[in-house]
């Protein structure tokens, strides 16, 4: 899928590109390596690299949450969702709930 974001065209990809480069910047602003991330979390150092440096596609919403507690990233979930993806994802999680039971 294809959002228009900020008059922007950006694909689900960039904007997980864009997380991963904010989660950089701010890491090394807090002087944390990705060594001090993985013993924290127990998140392989590759994927954090991976995620880092805007190759995060397969990382799962678990580990990502885990990297924002690492940094005491204390953010709701839907804060992170651009609001043109946000009915999109409503309607994923729904089905996803209605599937398992909850």
């Amino acid at each position: 899928m294809i959002y228009h974001i900020m008059e922007k065209q950006e694909t689900v990809f960039d904007m997980i590109a864009a997380l991963g480069a904010r989660f950089k910047r701010y890491r090394k602003a807090l002087g944390i390596s990705q060594q001090d991330i993985h013993r924290k979390t127990g998140v392989a150092l590759s994927t954090i690299s991976l995620f880092e440096n805007g190759k995060g596609q397969g990382l799962s919403l678990s580990h990502f949450h885990l990297l924002l507690n690492a940094l005491d990233l204390k953010v709701e979930p839907n804060e992170l969702i651009p609001e043109a993806m946000r009915s999109d994802l409503a309607g994923l999680w729904k089905k996803q709930n209605k599937l398992s039971g909850k």
